[in-house]
């Protein structure tokens, strides 16, 4: 099975779907169970959307958020308390803030997010059939990581989508620590899919080893080391299979020396 493809026009929906994630998440962020990962402030991909992870709310609920792009409306739920809000009128990323905020606080919670993650009070656009043929290509993406993820040891996160970037991947992290500026962090492959412009599937080992950019990695992939630095993959057309075989390849590279 090939990729579904996105419209060529669809930027706008995206930027949209965008904010409102951005504007969900700030809730988990500000008052959910915070993970070293931070896979706290990422949204779930699910067979209807994309959903938060959970807030504890003051009653003993816990508040989850999806954007439904089937039904598409905005879900927001706390025990058998429910919430829609209608995505096809373009409310601004501030109004669905609000929204969610004032649902918690009717569940007993104040909550002090930041509300700069969604300050943008202009009407957002969002194409029904753009949002669909987004659905499909992420579930698609989060299927073959899935199945890559299960030949994968260690300790594995997502897949999952990143609001600040708004691409879906899924991260394997080492045992080892590295230097990171004044603290440290986790070696760690990034395995992804970026949607917009010319969307690309993308793989991140960290740290870089110079010589693996000179390594091939598979049929139709490259290096990219201006800026940033993993392999790339143009995800227009792109069969499963070969996703999962494009991950595959980075890891096989990269894993090990990231373990020792």
């Amino acid at each position: 099975m090939n990729m579904p493809q996105l419209p060529d026009d669809w930027e706008a929906t995206r930027t949209t779907l965008q904010a409102y994630s951005q504007a969900l998440t700030a809730i988990p962020r500000a008052a959910g169970v915070a993970d070293d990962r931070w896979t706290h402030v990422a949204m779930g991909i699910a067979p209807l959307g994309l959903k938060t992870a959970p807030t504890p709310l003051a009653d003993g609920s816990d508040l989850v958020a999806m954007i439904d792009l089937v039904s598409h409306e905005v879900v927001i739920e706390a025990g058998d308390d429910t919430e829609r809000i209608d995505l096809r009128a373009g409310p601004a990323p501030a109004a669905i803030g609000e929204a969610v905020l004032a649902f918690a606080a009717r569940h007993g919670s104040v909550i002090d997010a930041d509300k700069e993650r969604f300050a943008d009070t202009e009407a957002g656009t969002y194409v029904s059939d753009h949002a669909g043929a987004f659905l499909a290509a992420a579930v698609f993406v989060a299927d073959a990581f899935r199945e890559m993820n299960e030949s994968v040891p260690g300790e594995v996160t997502g897949p999952h989508l990143w609001p600040h970037g708004f691409d879906i991947a899924t991260e394997w992290f080492s045992p080892i620590r590295v230097s990171h500026g004044e603290s440290e962090a986790s070696a760690q492959i990034a395995v992804g899919w970026y949607p917009a412009g010319d969307g690309y599937i993308y793989a991140n080992p960290w740290p870089f080893q110079d010589a693996w950019g000179e390594t091939p990695v598979l049929d139709g992939a490259s290096w990219h080391l201006d800026g940033w630095q993993g392999a790339v993959l143009d995800s227009a057309g792109v069969e499963h299979a070969e996703l999962v075989a494009f991950g595959h390849a980075v890891h096989d590279l990269a894993r090990e020396a990231l373990s020792s």
